[in-house]
């Protein structure tokens, strides 16, 4: 079945705290509902016995839901999950924006302008107050987290209640809010990259590319004879093949401005935060602020140094450091010492983010460069894939690739540590000529296969970035809904003689060429259907979608969004022909995005 292709379900204190794992057949673990296992158990008879140990399992899960719905009911605890059949995930949910929650201390108070500032020095205070708002906009997207601080201490709490509960009662409910805490976790995860970083994406091309004769890429040269056009042949085919999910990302990128340049920004911030608490942490030890831990280091290095093993012994630490994060993991007791760093004002900043978490957001100069050009925004979006793709290896996201890279890492030490120094220093900078005088050419002249001659990606090959592991997540989430049938549409979509609600996911209001309407998710494709006279204006089949675009029109900039006649929030689709259709004002246009490509079971290709 494609289920069993795309998703493996898991408890979700299995998936643990990180991001989900893909498992060595690409199957991506996606939390267990359960509400599913609700309804699985109202047949469960205590007489007949289980076929399996797992069948145990499922009954004790479900009689463990069926528990926490009457004891809720009694208690006079409702939730509006136990109103619906299913709730919605990263799939239909909408970003949250965090908890305020804090765990030890309360948030710095910024020190506000007075009166007596006004009166004093009018000017001054009003362009202090402009530039605080424009320094708290700045630093909300620096410092972004994909868990926002509050939601991480909510989780801390509701572990605190699993392990002061005062009956079993009590333990129950906890139980279930942090199993709801803990899905709610990956589905952020998917959900903040999808509305936040992913803005184009089209049909992967690899498999589609037909071989044909090197005749057919011959012409004719009047001085030179019959000639043949390599770079057809040999690239658009072949590399097409063989590495088709890494050509063109970053070739349309959109126009350079300080609302296209943060979010690579904050990508780059975000992705290269363990980076940010490495320097800190070195920092630590040369200025031999713990003198007993600096002498460790200075003997471990005067030991390396002598017997000439620095770079093998610093290949071995990264392996150490790698495998120990694979048995080691991120657990709570982790994140609890995390919260607590975040908080105490007296212990020295580890990253970005920590910093805002300790000392506020209104402080921050506005001195942001807007304008740095397309070279330099795709530069930042390789850098930020690459912390991404870094950061998936690291935590044993994909771990069947994860362990091929480790096993040439090991290669790598293995040679380095037998290899003379002298031939080694000859192979690492003849190494470094080729890619000087040919690799960096080649990426040069033909940008969009720039990654292929990369060793970085070489190196990283196929393991996913964040936004390749979003849309991994979302289709796993799309195709379960849509096997068990279950329609995922939201209580704002009212029924209309347009949507079906056997066959129709959700609708959405937008416009088409001035006519508004909404857009329909079938299960089959997308259809536009105006509110006057119910006409199908435009329809597409998911087959024939070749392109999916997020366009952001700049409108009624500076005014606040209840006094906005338009979002500017558009939906542009290019079909398979060349047909193109622009959606605009879409309606919740981030959570349509999501369900088009959850529910269209195609292999996707993010483009930026």
């Amino acid at each position: 079945m494609q289920a069993q292709r795309d998703f493996v379900p898991v408890d979700e204190f299995q998936v643990g705290l990180d991001r989900a794992r893909i498992t060595r057949a690409a199957q991506i673990q996606l939390p267990e509902t359960h509400e599913t296992q609700g309804a699985q158990a109202d047949g469960y008879s205590p007489e007949s016995p289980p076929a399996s140990s797992h069948n145990v399992v499922d009954s004790m899960k479900a009689k463990k839901h069926r528990a926490g719905l009457k004891i809720r009911k009694t208690l006079h605890i409702g939730r509006s999950s136990d109103d619906f059949e299913h709730t919605t995930t990263a799939l239909v949910g909408a970003a949250s924006e965090g908890s305020g929650s804090r765990y030890m201390t309360d948030a710095p108070e910024p020190d506000e302008p007075t009166m007596k500032d006004f009166l004093h020095n009018p000017i001054d205070t009003v362009k202090a107050k402009i530039s605080e708002k424009g320094n708290q906009q700045v630093a909300g997207q620096i410092t972004a987290k994909e868990i926002p601080h509050g939601d991480e201490v909510d989780l801390m709490h509701a572990s605190d209640a699993v392990e002061h509960a005062r009956d079993d009662a009590h333990r129950l409910l906890a139980i279930e809010d942090l199993s709801r805490l803990m899905k709610e976790r990956q589905a952020t995860y998917a959900r903040w990259t999808f509305d936040r970083h992913i803005t184009k994406i089209r049909r992967l091309p690899r498999g589609e590319i037909k071989l044909r004769p090197r005749s057919d890429f011959e012409k004719l040269n009047p001085q030179a004879g019959m000639a043949t056009d390599w770079k057809a042949y040999l690239l658009v085919y072949y590399a097409h093949q063989y590495g088709g999910q890494y050509i063109g990302y970053g070739s349309d990128p959109p126009a350079p401005s300080k609302e296209t340049v943060m979010p690579n920004i904050e990508r780059l911030l975000l992705a290269s935060s363990p980076i940010q608490e490495f320097v800190m942490t070195s920092r630590e030890i040369y200025r031999w602020e713990q003198p007993a831990e600096t002498l460790t280091y200075l003997l471990i290095y005067a030991t390396l140094w002598y017997f000439d093993m620095l770079l093998p012994g610093s290949l071995a630490a990264c392996m150490y450091l790698v495998f120990q994060r694979r048995t080691h993991g991120n657990t709570l007791e982790d994140l609890r010492e995390d919260i607590k760093h975040r908080e105490d004002q007296h212990r020295v900043a580890l990253s970005l983010t920590e910093l805002i978490v300790k000392e506020g957001d209104k402080n921050w100069s506005d001195k942001i460069v807007e304008d740095l050009g397309p070279w330099l925004m795709v530069q930042l979006a390789d850098l930020a894939n690459f912390f991404e793709s870094l950061r998936s290896f690291y935590e044993w996201r994909d771990p069947h690739r994860t362990l091929y890279a480790m096993i040439v890492l090991g290669t790598v030490t293995l040679a380095t540590a037998l290899t003379p120094m002298w031939l080694l220093v000859k192979t690492m900078t003849f190494g470094m000529g080729v890619s000087f005088f040919a690799l960096y050419p080649i990426a040069v002249k033909f940008p969009e296969y720039r990654l292929l001659v990369s060793p970085a990606k070489r190196f990283l090959w196929n393991i996913p970035t964040h936004a390749e592991w979003a849309v991994k997540y979302v289709q796993a989430e799309g195709t379960e809904l849509a096997q068990k049938s279950i329609p995922v549409a939201s209580s704002l979509a009212l029924p209309s003689p347009t949507f079906d609600m056997e066959h129709d996911y959700n609708s959405y209001s937008a416009s088409h060429d001035n006519t508004s309407g909404r857009l329909i998710i079938s299960r089959s494709g997308l259809r536009f259907v105006s509110n006057f006279g119910h006409n199908v204006l435009w329809n597409v089949q998911f087959d024939q979608l070749e392109k999916i675009e997020k366009v952001d029109r700049v409108v009624t900039k500076n005014i606040p969004g209840k006094l906005q006649e338009d979002s500017g929030k558009d939906l542009r689709f290019i079909s398979r022909s060349g047909k193109i259709c622009l959606l605009k004002k879409v309606d919740k246009r981030d959570e349509a995005f999501s369900q088009i490509v959850g529910f269209s079971n195609i292999t996707w290709q993010v483009l930026w």
